[in-house]
């Protein structure tokens, strides 16, 4: 059974030039010869559909009834089939002549269609991820905004009911050694307050977390957190960047003891209190 395929009379607009070629899918072929002779005029260009043995036929014979306006190019891709803008008259009247005289039974037809481009399974997947990754950073936006609410928060019992607590920190490089005297202490809300401190950001270009909150450590009724400025940190995120540097304002206005506090509270050795563990769990 002969195939069914195309002849095509392609316009090249910016090479005033003319393509008579065959193809089963001109807009495939198109888009291979575009990459040479530039854009194709798609609405002024012209198609007829033919067995593949006739259009072979046809093409032959115009590209002979054609030969005076070749352009004379040697190369590039299909060269040999490209005529000058002019030879699209007289291609359109061997065509129309070849068909009135019942030679082919075809139609020429002018416009070349583009087909309809449709999303499928992978642009929904891209799609659908691109969303859910969206989703994430606006998610993680609210997420850490509301930790340093908490931490906010957390600063301002401090700094407003100092005279019912009895806490003291000092600064040693980078890290805020801050201690809080209570007879009530929960170990549940040591947790707590460390998980204000760790930040899990993921976004367009970044994944992953920093907990800035780098021990806890307990004696008698004092407890110790040890927790990084966010300022000292370069590779910090810019969202936990910006925020702590607003939160660092309210905690620079916290005195560095309560006014509760009578006496110093010592600043607690993670190394001696761990000897101390290990040495009781020795002993048991």
């Amino acid at each position: 059974m002969d195939t069914p395929s195309f002849l095509y009379l392609l316009l090249f607009p910016a090479k005033k030039m003319m393509k008579v070629g065959k193809a089963n899918n001109i807009y495939n072929r198109i888009q291979s010869l575009k990459r040479v002779w530039g854009d194709v005029d798609y609405a002024h260009s012209y198609r007829i559909a033919l067995p593949q043995s006739e259009v072979f036929k046809l093409e032959k014979m115009l590209h002979f009834l054609l030969a005076k306006y070749q352009t004379g190019i040697d190369a590039g891709d299909g060269y040999t089939e490209l005529f000058s803008i002019e030879a699209l008259e007289p291609a359109i009247k061997h065509i129309h002549y070849v068909i009135e005289h019942g030679v082919i039974d075809a139609q020429l037809l002018q416009g070349i269609e583009k087909p309809q481009l449709r999303p499928g399974k992978s642009a929904a997947h891209r799609h659908a991820k691109m969303k859910k990754r969206s989703d994430t950073m606006i998610n993680n936006v609210v997420r850490v905004t509301e930790q340093f609410s908490r931490i906010n928060r957390l600063l301002l019992i401090l700094l407003f009911k100092q005279h019912r607590l009895r806490y003291q920190y000092d600064i040693e490089g980078n890290t805020i050694l801050f201690r809080i005297a209570d007879n009530r202490t929960d170990q549940r809300d040591a947790h707590k307050i460390m998980r204000m401190f760790s930040f899990f950001i993921e976004d367009f270009r970044y994944l992953g977390g920093t907990n800035y909150c780098s021990g806890v450590f307990g004696e008698g009724t004092v407890t110790q957190y040890n927790v990084e400025l966010i300022s000292g940190d370069p590779d910090a995120h810019p969202l936990v960047a910006y925020l702590a540097s607003q939160t660092e304002r309210l905690f620079n206005k916290l005195p560095s003891r309560s006014a509760l506090l009578m006496e110093d509270l010592p600043i607690l050795e993670s190394s001696r209190i761990l000897r101390r563990v290990l040495q009781n769990d020795d002993e048991d």
